[in-house]
């Protein structure tokens, strides 16, 4: 028997955030950021040279004009060699000077500071702070801190990248940079995002219906920041969409700019949003600052599910459960979404879902091994022969096979969503995977009423403008994320869950919204008919260009 992990490795490429840019795209940022007035330009995290190669193409294009110095910084020696490399072959001869710099961007950034630069481009890594190399973080935190930044442990390197970038711009300069979409609405990224609309005076943001970077599904934008200003004020924002790398087009980037109202943010605002259109922009702002509305959480805390280590290992059928004589050692668990069709999960909605998937979970805290029935015994030494103890999150316990953290929630939340998210009662007692996240309610909280009252228009809307969208149009939400989720709550409103529960069983799910809607939208909130139905569009909206995102 084999107890394969649920979890991906993580290889080397990513560890480093070795995703270079497409020689298009790249192309795409040095016409737009390029400037007659442009005489010095940084590149943070060069890679392989492939923006170097852009800058060389369109001076080429360009023939006369005096070429800029091009300062290159870039960590991995092998890839700064490349790129060496590739600019001896250029024919005819590069007339680009180069300044080569083999070393770590934020142990380099004072000595940047002394020269600043007319346009700052490239594609900062995408590197999650577990696989932050320590010392280069300590070093970034440092200088953020000093620049009166307050950067978190659940940062990405490409946030640092951007935000110190901008502090080496000269007054007027241009950024140009491939940014993941995570700009548009993760928390720790505000502090850039408020950098950036009181910096410069105009930034356009361009996103693609199609991943341009398939091999890590991670939906990215180009970032085109203009004007750099000492003296804060307000940018204009416009937005553009093109359907996939090959598509990109500089006149109708400018012909939408030309042709479409800027918009502007305010402090602590999301970003996705600004892809609406205009009417449904502006009614979901307002929406959502209606009075009435109370963050998740204030009402219910929002957990990740239990973490096993290895599910196909500690989440057991029925029959497994019975043949290791582990009927009074497991806990009843779901980890699939897929159960959870309506607001509320019952008993037989469980007997269902384990008649087809493993849905016992081991629970042998305060068991001696030794005193488990030998066949639990036998089954934690195959375990071990099968690596599993070895694994990251068993090994960092005092025994291996006990799973923490292991309780029955309220409710549950979907963390991927497909077409909507739901809040989901819990009156099967069972707990979850780290696939559902877990929800403990407030101890004045009406469960009734939360769970009907969630399934409204605005709350899914700003589920998509809070969620992160990956490859394939799932959105997903991480604990911190929901907790932000808008809700229409009053323990006094009137509302029949039942009819909700039947409504979205039968998969009839707009008649459900409809009549939440009628209920806190309009009853309680006081939304006219034209506010909700704007709302409604918006989530529509937002929803469909989510979910059309795919790979082809």
């Amino acid at each position: 028997m084999a107890f394969p992990s649920n979890k991906r490795s993580v290889d080397k490429r990513k560890l480093r955030g070795g995703y270079y840019t497409p020689l298009n795209l790249a192309r795409y940022l040095v016409q737009w950021g390029l400037r007659e007035s442009t005489t010095r330009i940084l590149e943070p995290s060069c890679g392989d040279g492939n923006f170097i190669m852009a800058l060389h193409q369109h001076l080429l294009q360009e023939n006369g004009n005096q070429p800029p110095v091009l300062v290159a910084v870039e960590i991995e020696r092998k890839e700064l060699e490349k790129a060496k490399t590739r600019v001896r072959q250029i024919t005819p001869p590069s007339t680009l000077e180069i300044e080569w710099i083999p070393q770590d961007f934020f142990r380099v950034f004072e000595n940047l500071e002394r020269n600043q630069f007319d346009l700052i481009i490239g594609n900062p890594p995408f590197i999650r702070f577990q696989y932050f190399e320590e010392e280069s973080r300590a070093i970034a935190f440092r200088h953020l801190r000093r620049l009166g930044y307050h950067p978190t442990k659940l940062a990405n390197v490409w946030a640092a990248f951007v935000q110190l970038s901008i502090e080496l711009l000269a007054d007027g300069g241009c950024l140009a940079m491939v940014v993941p979409a995570e700009l548009l609405q993760v928390k720790y990224a505000r502090e850039l995002r408020e950098q950036l609309v009181t910096q410069f005076n105009h930034i356009v943001l361009v996103s693609f219906e199609k991943i341009v970077f398939p091999e890590i599904q991670q939906e990215v934008l180009l970032l085109l920041a203009e004007g750099k200003q000492s003296e804060p004020q307000i940018s204009n924002i416009h937005t553009i969409e093109f359907r996939d790398g090959h598509t990109l087009n500089a006149r109708e980037l400018n012909n939408t700019i030309a042709h479409t109202p800027s918009r502007h943010s305010r402090p602590g605002m999301k970003w996705t949003s600004l892809f609406l259109e205009q009417s449904l922009f502006a009614a979901l702002d307002e929406a959502e600052q209606a009075e009435g509305l109370v963050p998740l959480g204030e009402l219910a805390q929002v957990n990740v599910g239990i973490v096993t280590g290895r599910n196909r290992f500690f989440v057991l059928t029925e029959e497994q459960q019975e043949a290791l004589q582990a009927t009074d050692l497991t806990t009843p668990i779901i980890g699939r979404t897929s159960a959870l069709k309506s607001v509320v999960f019952d008993r037989e909605a469980f007997a269902a879902y384990k008649s087809s998937y493993p849905a016992f979970l081991l629970r042998l805290q305060d068991v001696a091994r030794e005193q488990l029935p030998k066949e639990l015994q036998d089954y934690l030494a195959l375990g071990e022969q099968e690596g599993v103890h070895r694994g990251y999150k068993c090994r960092i316990r005092n025994r291996w096979f006990d799973v923490p953290s292991i309780y029955v929630p309220d409710a549950f939340l979907f963390r991927q969503i497909h077409n909507y998210p739901l809040l989901v009662l819990n009156k099967a007692q069972v707990t979850s995977t780290d696939t559902i996240h877990r929800v403990r309610l407030g101890d004045q909280v009406d469960p009734i009423i939360l769970a009907a009252t969630f399934f409204n228009s605005l709350t899914l809307a700003w589920a998509e403008v809070c969620g992160r969208s990956y490859g394939g149009g799932v959105l997903e939400l991480e604990p911190k994320e929901a907790e932000e989720l808008p809700i229409p709550y009053n323990p006094n409103v009137e509302i029949d869950l039942e009819k909700v529960d039947t409504l979205l069983s039968r998969d009839r799910s707009l008649e459900a919204l409809d009549y939440v809607d009628q209920i806190v939208l309009k009853d309680f909130l006081g939304f006219d008919s034209l506010l909700v139905k704007k709302v409604r569009a918006a989530w529509e909206q937002l929803r469909d260009r989510r979910k059309n995102r795919n790979h082809s």
